[in-house]
């Protein structure tokens, strides 16, 4: 009997430890399971930071006020009279109808459209030009200047010009465009 009792502890005992191991191999798992997750959550971070490298926000522009040349010339436009549009309705009649889009616009009468019959319709003339001083403004009362770089906008008269970035210009470099045209006070049209 003695021996039973004996063999039934050591039994037990040995339960005991394969549940104590057991435990210890779960919490293992469970520890290497966090570790492989820390180390997902790592890379995933890092690649956040990588986008977030990536991502280049827009640079606010900054348009101050008005130079005096700039705001007579946007009152002097808005003083412009108004003409009716001419078209281009020249040339062979048949052909040139309003009803097609193409035709329903200015052209630049060439080859045959010279026909001076009139039954082709009237021959184009200067017809309606605003002022001199006027003419190629912007309504902000700026003339535009196109910039794609740095030396382009060392050229910039900030009093009657305003930038207009060219659009082959990337995110960053217009940035930083954009950041030596507020330093300048120039007036920025996109």
């Amino acid at each position: 009997m003695a021996e039973k009792a004996k063999t039934k502890k050591e039994d037990a005992i040995k339960k005991e430890e394969s549940k104590i191991v057991a435990k210890e191999e779960t919490e293992k798992k469970v520890e290497a399971k966090k570790e492989v997750k820390k180390e997902e959550i790592k890379k995933e971070e890092v690649k956040k930071i990588k986008d977030k490298k990536k991502y280049i926000p827009y640079v606010k522009k900054e348009n101050k006020k008005k130079s005096k040349e700039a705001f007579e010339l946007m009152k002097k436009l808005k003083l412009k009279k108004k003409h009716p549009v001419f078209r281009g309705r020249f040339g062979k009649k048949n052909i040139r109808r309003k009803s097609i889009a193409k035709w329903d616009k200015w052209r630049l009468p060439q080859g045959i459209d010279l026909d001076k019959g009139r039954e082709h319709g009237r021959q184009p003339r200067i017809g309606y030009r605003s002022q001199k001083e006027i003419r190629g403004v912007h309504p902000s009362g700026y003339k535009e200047f196109l910039v794609c770089n740095f030396n382009d906008l060392k050229n910039i008269d900030v009093n009657t010009q305003a930038i207009r970035f060219s659009a082959t210009i990337g995110k960053r470099k217009k940035n930083e465009l954009v950041k030596k045209a507020n330093e300048m006070g120039a007036w920025i049209l996109n």
